[in-house]
């Protein structure tokens, strides 16, 4: 049903997700920023600031507009956005959804049903201090970014037990007590809902290696590094060993709902193709190389080299190619007036 528009490796592509997902994360002074696109909330004409009714913004009069170019097979929106979809095909269910389909055909603007998706991060808090992190300008401060409790309880309330799919991000999710203690809340009041989890790796063993193995938890690893010498160089801590014993241990206990990602840096680079054989070498397990959006398509020839090379392991091992470069960046700039100019004559 979806209309890709593919542009060489940047593999941008035009979607529905305004009728399906719902992107919510904390602002400096816990107000909920509200997107249908995480990949796209930081332009200012594709966010919703709310201090509560969180469900009400899902049909805001601003994704209404969304809704209503996309209608028009017009992708304006995302435009200069650096796109990032589910290389396993985890949002491609949500097309064949019967809500989100006649929605689609019957060019409704205005939903009936809640979001099938919801990507939520309780709080920005953090045990790293990646370099690369996108929060590399607000480190000293990051810890101040959470959701407001009643936020939080409205989340609950209100969007999760419609929502098929949670993913709960960060910041460390098992790091931010308030992440720990509504990951709790999810899985004791919905054991038969997928969850998601973006993680570092470090602190899985503290939550708990059985209480994970035992829940509806599905883990997302980021590894930032294979040596314990580069996750230092990216992290600014000496993590690795913890980080693989958990990994390793989850491997050992046959633990099927865990998928790795690998964020090739500057300093990274040179154990992408370590990470490769790894995945390799582990029947059964998912890999995702991904290059560090803001350093641009630098090491995207490396990864095009490592893609052809393990292509016999392309069903598990699958390659994202990001690019937020300067002139994408300065386009932006010059586009976000625009658009909102027309959201204002057009709506």
């Amino acid at each position: 049903m979806a209309k890709e528009c593919l542009q060489d490796k940047e593999k941008l592509a035009c979607c529905y997700r305004s009728f399906y997902k719902m992107s919510i994360i904390p602002s400096r002074d816990g107000d909920a920023v509200v997107a249908t696109c995480g990949d796209n909330m930081s332009y200012p004409e594709n966010k919703v600031i709310v201090k509560e009714n969180i469900k009400g913004a899902w049909n805001s009069p601003q994704f209404r507009f969304q809704r209503k170019l996309i209608l028009k097979n017009d992708w304006s929106p995302c435009k200069g956005a650096c796109c990032v979809f589910h290389p396993f095909g985890l949002e491609d269910k949500f097309l064949d959804d019967p809500d989100v389909k006649s929605a689609i055909a019957g060019k409704k603007e205005e939903l009936a049903y809640a979001p099938k998706l919801l990507a939520i991060i309780p709080s920005h808090a953090c045990n790293f201090d990646c370099y690369s992190c996108y929060h590399v300008f607000k480190k000293n401060s990051r810890i101040k970014y959470r959701l407001k409790d009643n936020l939080l309880k409205e989340i609950e309330e209100t969007l999760i037990p419609s929502a098929e799919n949670v993913l709960i991000s960060g910041g460390e999710p098992f790091f931010a007590q308030e992440s720990r203690e509504f990951i709790d809340r999810l899985v004791l009041n919905h054991p038969h809902k997928q969850i998601a989890i973006n993680t570092n790796g470090s602190l899985i063993h503290e939550y708990g290696l059985d209480k994970i193995i035992g829940s509806n938890l599905h883990l997302t690893i980021t590894v930032y590094g294979m040596e314990a010498k580069t996750y230092e160089a990216v992290t600014k801590r000496n993590n690795r060993d913890i980080v693989f014993c958990n990994i390793e241990e989850l491997i050992a206990r046959r633990y099927k709902r865990m998928q790795l990602i690998f964020l090739v840096s500057e300093r990274s680079f040179n154990d992408s193709e370590k990470f490769c054989e790894f995945i390799a070498g582990h029947e059964g397990l998912n890999g995702i190389v991904r290059n560090n959006w803001y350093e641009g398509a630098k090491f995207w020839g490396l990864m095009n080299r490592l893609e052809e090379k393990y292509a016999s392991i392309s069903s598990r091992l699958k390659f994202q190619y990001q690019n937020v470069s300067l002139p994408r960046a300065i386009y932006r700039r010059f586009y976000n007036p625009i658009h909102s100019l027309r959201y204002l004559l057009r709506r």
